[in-house]
């Protein structure tokens, strides 16, 4: 199996999202695993967020409005067609931050971090993914919180290994299996 990393850099804009399909259309892509960072200076955006949600700033709102039409431009400059189910699965992926935005109850900061942060990753992979399904490059997209286990120790988690591998290997058994 191969594993390629793409750091936020290498994804930033629509033409890193291309460059990606590129590289994959030269090196190869069968049993492929692909990591995707979050887009650009997303993650710096997403702690602003944070910062803005635990000062109860009146900039909360906009902060979050930032960043989503940030991905947006991407998704427009990627998908011709406006209605295109990569916006509306991004734009889904906005509303669960901000639900969880409304929502949560905890005060611990590491935890709010983590919940939030992860939102980058999340986003970006589901662009990368759509774009290279359009491009004729066969992928499914993962979310990673389904198969990686962690203790409680946000900020600093240590992998349930067990727990992992057997999510996992059970996805894969059953992927192979169809």
């Amino acid at each position: 199996m191969k594993i390629f990393k793409f750091g936020g850099a290498s994804v930033k804009d629509a033409e890193g999202v291309k460059n990606v399909t590129s590289v994959l259309e030269k090196v190869g892509y069968k049993n492929t695993l692909i990591i995707v960072s979050a887009m650009g200076k997303t993650t710096n955006a997403l702690e602003t967020i944070i910062q803005n949600y635990f000062d109860k700033s009146s900039e909360l709102n906009a902060s979050v409005q930032e960043i989503r039409k940030y991905h947006n431009q991407i998704v427009l400059d990627l998908f011709e067609d406006e209605d295109h189910e990569a916006y509306f699965t991004v734009n889904a992926h906005f509303d669960d931050l901000e639900y969880f935005l409304r929502s949560n109850k905890s005060p611990n900061y590491n935890f709010v971090y983590d919940q939030i942060v992860s939102f980058g990753e999340i986003i970006s992979s589901t662009i990368v993914s759509y774009y290279l399904n359009e491009k004729g490059l066969k992928n499914n997209w993962l979310d990673v919180r389904n198969f990686i286990k962690t203790d409680t120790t946000y900020r600093d988690a240590n992998v349930n290994w067990e727990q992992t591998q057997a999510l996992i290997t059970k996805k894969i058994e059953k992927t192979n299996s169809m």
